[in-house]
């Protein structure tokens, strides 16, 4: 669907947002005598009605307002000057040239000094360095302000300190202002770079053959600073007669001599600026012929600069800066980083993922050490993924390439990003369990569809109130055919990654402009967010329980008497585990300590946890016992078996045994009518909790049975050896009516049956 575009109840709608210049400068002029009384315009975009349902129709004239709006959108920002690159490098090579000539100039006329205050000077320099660093580390731009000004009046310019690029400029004008600090000190104490003008001239001319006479054109006694230009300080032509050394004239008679450099004004660095590009430009000029053309959203070109030229002025303000190894990366991330402008969106995701799955993490603004990657020889970067960013390289993967195309980063607006955003919360909640559906319609699709139904259903609810429909029935077509959407902690994770994408291209300097900084939600809009949300807070189980534990799977013989589905409910209700910590359970990890059956989660080359804290050893339930876990580890384990289920399969995307099973038992759970939203597998762990949280005890045994970090600093420094006892004493207040539960050892068959499972036979009665 092309950007702006909307499909509402009564057909599509293309809406775009304004530029914040044209707000500003809605309503009447106030000049304007018979307009007195017009407010300025609130409307901070443009909609207009398509009058169409044809997508196909409304898609085109989509296109066309888009086109048109983007015209006049652009001819606005023509009215717009920043201040020009050209001008910033003038200014800061002028600032230091001004700083390091003044200095020379106050040494050179300055008298003596004693040992005590030529150490105050260097005690001054470093007093002044540490200031600049600290304003560098705040972003403090304030110390540059007055250099700058008083750079501009000596240049003749003026500077708007509103413009957007001033702060950029007041940055650089900072660092300027450290170096020349630097460079006084090494001065102060006599080290200098290279050998004075005249050493060098001296030496050139003694080792010169001896020629009679020679015309050549005399170097300027200073060379000029070479930051961004390549323009030589004019020099005088005069007649340079060799002469022996014991004729040579002493220094200050050949200072004497030397031509008057030609003083350099605004106008002769605007000549010479305009008459052929800067050093840097030139080389970067020749380094970028295969890099895209972009003009960044938002920025105007400067007078006297063509698209190429402008490009390559600013690679060469800021040249990409990857701090990565790139023999790691595949050849399509590699070309994209040669491009130095002009990454996309697919490229730029790719990029990012790839670096995520070989160990890398934001930011990138420095050499880091990679983290440990879990498969390291897997092929694609989606199989070496953590497993909490797989589902979000999959979206972003289908999602955003789709709502902006193939164009540049830099060329794309907030408004786009805005309106992908307002897209994103149209994709459906189960977008992307089903493998099916991922591989038959796009995301772009799926939300159209969604749509298309919630269209349907407005339609249907309208068509029943015609027919004279109650409150209670609306409400419940309501309630049974709408469709869930993602949820606001789902939008905020995949929104981020936009974000954290836009950080990536700015700490590694591909990008000049970053439209995706708003992709970013503060603690308090969150909220907000979560508060207009409603209805998918996890709750307790309370007495619905009970029909749960009524069900077919608690109440009949089983066929396996180790079947998951009636075991690890019971165990999350009685014990508070997680549901993957159940499922990886093995019968060498229970045990005994003082006589108590306790049972161990732990963390190996097979086994996960989700934290350090998880990682525990607990007391068995006394029910869990009553009900027969025991038997069941004792049957295992003389079947040799690591696993106490051991025909569940690992998931194919996530790898964890979770995947599979919280399917399974939802599917369960809507075929037995027992099936409430928000009352899942995790709520039972919830419940357990609770019971914790209302006895009033130990929070330090509480969070050591819950596998929570611990908060106390005693329980974390001397609560290592906490006894057995006492967690089971604690584990022993939470009570579940199981009374109405089939035990499955009970049954003398249910024995029989099991041991036949295990060789592969079937008893036949």
């Amino acid at each position: 669907m092309p950007p702006h575009l909307e499909i509402r109840r009564n057909g599509y709608y293309w809406r775009r947002r304004l530029p914040r210049s044209l707000r500003d400068r809605g309503g009447a002029s106030r000049d304007d005598p018979e307009e007195t009384n017009c407010t300025p315009s609130k409307k901070s975009f443009l909609c207009f009605s398509l009058r169409t349902h044809v997508p196909a129709n409304a898609k085109i004239l989509a296109r066309r307002l888009t086109e048109m709006s983007d015209l006049v959108f652009a001819a606005d920002a023509e009215m717009i000057m920043a201040i020009a690159p050209e001008t910033q490098v003038w200014m800061l090579e002028s600032l230091a040239r001004f700083e390091i000539e003044a200095f020379e100039r106050a040494r050179a006329v300055a008298g003596p000094r004693s040992a005590e205050e030529a150490a105050l000077g260097l005690r001054r320099e470093e007093a002044l360095q540490a200031t600049l660093r600290q304003a560098l580390h705040l972003g403090n731009r304030e110390v540059a302000r007055h250099p700058l000004r008083h750079v501009a009046g000596q240049l003749g310019i003026e500077i708007d300190e509103a413009d957007e690029d001033w702060a950029a400029l007041a940055y650089e004008a900072t660092k300027v202002l450290l170096d020349v600090s630097l460079e006084r000190a090494r001065r102060q104490q006599g080290h200098y770079d290279q050998p004075t003008v005249f050493f060098r001239r001296a030496v050139s001319t003694a080792s010169a053959p001896a020629v009679p006479q020679l015309d050549t054109p005399a170097q300027s006694a200073i060379a000029p600073a070479a930051f961004a230009t390549s323009v030589a300080v004019p020099a005088t032509p005069m007649s340079a007669h060799v002469m022996p050394a014991s004729n040579m004239p002493d220094a200050g008679v050949a200072f004497a001599t030397l031509p008057d450099p030609i003083p350099e004004t605004p106008e002769t660095q605007s000549e010479a600026s305009s008459s052929r590009p800067s050093a840097c430009t030139s080389t970067f000029l020749n380094s970028t012929l295969l890099t895209q053309i972009v003009v960044p959203d938002g920025f105007d070109r400067p007078e006297g600069y063509t698209d190429e030229s402008w490009q390559a002025a600013r690679i060469a303000a800021r040249p990409p800066r990857i701090l990565i190894d790139q023999k790691l990366l595949s050849e399509a991330s590699r070309a994209a980083l040669k491009k130095k402008r002009g990454i996309t969106v697919p490229e730029a995701i790719e990029l990012y993922f790839e670096l995520v799955s070989l160990g890398y993490r934001p930011p990138f603004t420095d050499y880091q050490k990679r983290q440990k990657v879990t498969k390291p020889n897997a092929e694609t970067t989606e199989e070496r993924l953590p497993e909490n960013y797989v589902g979000k390289y999959r979206l972003a993967r289908a999602f955003w390439p789709a709502c902006f195309g193939d164009d540049p980063i830099d060329e794309i607006t907030v408004d786009d990003v805005n309106d992908a955003l307002n897209l994103l919360w149209g994709v459906p909640a189960n977008h992307g369990r089903s493998e099916r559906d991922r591989g038959e319609y796009t995301l772009i699709e799926l939300i159209e569809r969604a749509d298309a139904e919630e269209a349907r259903l407005e339609r249907d609810i309208e068509a029943a109130k015609a027919r004279g429909a109650t409150a209670e029935e609306i409400d419940k077509m309501r309630l049974v055919n709408t469709k869930p959407r993602i949820s606001v902690t789902t939008y905020i994770n995949h929104g981020r990654v936009l974000g954290n994408v836009g950080k990536m291209l700015m700490d590694m300097q591909l990008i000049d402009r970053n439209p995706f900084a708003i992709c970013c939600w503060t603690n308090d809009e969150e909220k907000k967010l979560k508060k207009r949300e409603g209805g998918r807070k996890r709750q307790a189980w309370d007495d619905r329980i009970y029909k749960l534990l009524g069900s077919r799977i608690f109440q009949e013989p089983l066929e396996d008497i180790g079947e998951p589905l009636f075991w690890a409910p019971l165990i999350a209700r009685h014990q508070g585990m997680r549901m993957e910590e159940i499922l990886q359970l093995g019968p060498d990890d229970f045990g005994t300590d003082k006589g108590i059956p306790t049972l161990t989660i732990q963390h190996t080359i097979v086994n996960g946890v989700k934290t350090l804290s998880s990682a525990r050893t607990l007391p068995v339930h006394p029910q869990l016992v009553e009900l027969g876990l025991l038997k069941l580890v004792e049957l295992r384990k003389k079947a040799c078996h690591i696993r106490l289920f051991p025909f569940l399969n690992r998931g194919k995307q996530k790898g964890t045994f979770s995947a599979n099973f919280s399917k399974t038992f939802a599917y369960y759970r809507k075929t037995n009518e027992c099936y409430w939203p928000g009352l899942d597998f995790h709520a039972l762990r919830t419940t357990f909790h609770h019971d914790l949280l209302g006895d009033d005890k130990s929070d330090a045994i509480r969070c050591r049975l819950m596998g929570h970090t611990r908060t106390d600093e005693g329980d974390q420094s001397y609560g290592q050896n906490l006894k057995t006892e006492k967690l089971a004493r604690r584990l022993e207040s939470v009570v579940v009516d199981v009374s109405k539960v089939r035990r499955p050892f009970e049954d003398p068959s249910a024995a029989v049956k099991a041991r036949a499972q295990e060789h592969g036979l079937r008893v036949v009665a």
